[in-house]
């Protein structure tokens, strides 16, 4: 990290018109000031106070900071054993890591949905009080979930929950332990051993008991949801945002609109990964579930953004990968027909929007947070931009070079 200087001046940007609000050239002066956006110019007339620092950005594509609304810190490869067995104290380290990373990569928020020992509570609040550095993180705690087969393929990750009487106490407990969300399962999950991605696990009767507990709490839920009878449910009990949504339908997105929910967010990265068995030992089991799922994940990010339901960006994956196939969630989505502007919009704006903060950040706006990352490239013409590393990252107006 450097800087320190209260105000860059960042020369020649390319900008995105769809990601830029209140200017309408493709290349202006952006300058930054107490970790804000103060003002966007046309090109070349930014006024220079003395000591502010001055970048030429050279042409290069100025995007609002990145936003991944389901990461796991503690995923940090796809060794189970490792990930199950290792000590607390090397899982807390594994997510400071992985919040390190995330920055490098133009990450400047990311939503965890679901870690053990409440790891990202800690990690969320130390980089907020900059005792370390990496993206803000928004964070839900141990995953709830009804009993089920494939529970226990994950440890002490999941906390089971049967009966709506038990909703609001065990939602209590998690926000006594600082998380932001609630995170729970409806269907099966593609890594759970023996575990079927389409069948609902709960029932309707408990969905609308922990979405009451949420909201009397002052949270939401982001409910694990591949199949379709599942999504459904979910959205009529009012759960706030569908992670996954393989298996959507019309009536899925009619509901949604209706229902007024935040959002889906697919994740493409892990089951492309599985598929193509980046890690050398993937099951049988993972590769079939995840080649279905991603076809249908697919389709129903295409249907839910032509019905008007907004459409997050997450990966669900872990470190190794991200590092290893950098921009793999950019490519996944486009191999599988998705736009890149489409893409872009997914990863900043309407996530942003998703969580709440577009009023802050999503777009590169005066006044808004100096969140943002600078690629090489014209990546809403050849998303293959998104595969290398950002040459600079600011977040809250500090500068992260690369």
């Amino acid at each position: 990290m450097v800087g320190g200087l209260t105000m860059t001046i960042l020369h020649n940007c390319r900008l995105i018109s769809i990601l830029t609000e209140g200017y309408h050239g493709e290349f202006a002066d952006v300058v930054l000031e107490h970790g804000l956006i103060d003002g966007i110019y046309p090109a070349g007339t930014a006024p220079e106070p003395e000591g502010a620092e001055t970048l030429d950005i050279k042409g290069m594509t100025l995007l609002p900071g990145l936003f991944d609304l389901h990461a796991h810190l503690m995923v940090v490869n796809q060794d189970w054993n490792y990930l199950m067995l290792r000590p607390q104290n090397q899982y807390l380290l594994d997510c400071v890591r992985y919040a390190k990373e995330y920055l490098r990569l133009g990450f400047t928020t990311i939503r965890d949905c679901g870690n053990d020992y409440y790891a990202s509570v800690a990690v969320r609040d130390y980089i907020a009080d900059g005792t370390i550095t990496g993206s803000r993180v928004i964070t839900s705690g141990k995953i709830l979930s009804p009993t089920t087969k494939g529970n226990s393929s994950f440890g002490t990750l999941y906390k089971e929950v049967d009966s709506p009487s038990e909703m609001i106490k065990v939602c209590r407990e998690e926000m006594a332990n600082g998380v932001d969300f609630i995170k729970y399962m409806c269907t099966g999950a593609v890594l759970n051993l023996g575990g079927e991605p389409g069948a609902m696990v709960t029932t309707p009767e408990e969905l609308s008991a922990i979405v009451r507990a949420a909201d009397s709490l002052g949270t939401y839920i982001a409910a694990h949801c591949h199949g379709t009878r599942g999504i459904n449910e979910a959205v009529k009990a009012g759960v706030y945002t569908i992670e996954h949504a393989s298996y959507m339908t019309e009536e899925s997105a009619e509901l949604m609109i209706k229902h007024k929910t935040g959002g889906i967010v697919p994740t493409f990265s892990m089951p492309y990964t599985l598929v193509k068995d980046y890690a050398g030992n993937t099951t049988q089991e993972f590769i079939d579930k995840s080649r279905d799922a991603i076809v249908h994940m697919a389709a129903s990010a295409k249907l839910g953004a032509e019905a008007g339901v907004r459409v997050g960006f997450g990966t669900d994956l872990d470190l190794k990968n991200m590092l290893e196939h950098i921009g793999i969630e950019f490519l996944a989505r486009a191999e599988f027909g998705i736009e890149p502007l489409e893409i872009l919009r997914e990863a900043t704006i309407e996530s942003a929007a998703i969580v709440g903060m577009d009023d802050v950040c999503g777009t590169i706006k005066a006044g808004k947070l100096a969140d943002l990352c600078i690629f090489e490239g014209k990546p809403d013409e050849d998303i293959s931009v998104m595969s290398k590393y950002p040459l600079y990252v600011f977040k809250d107006g500090q500068i992260f070079r690369n």
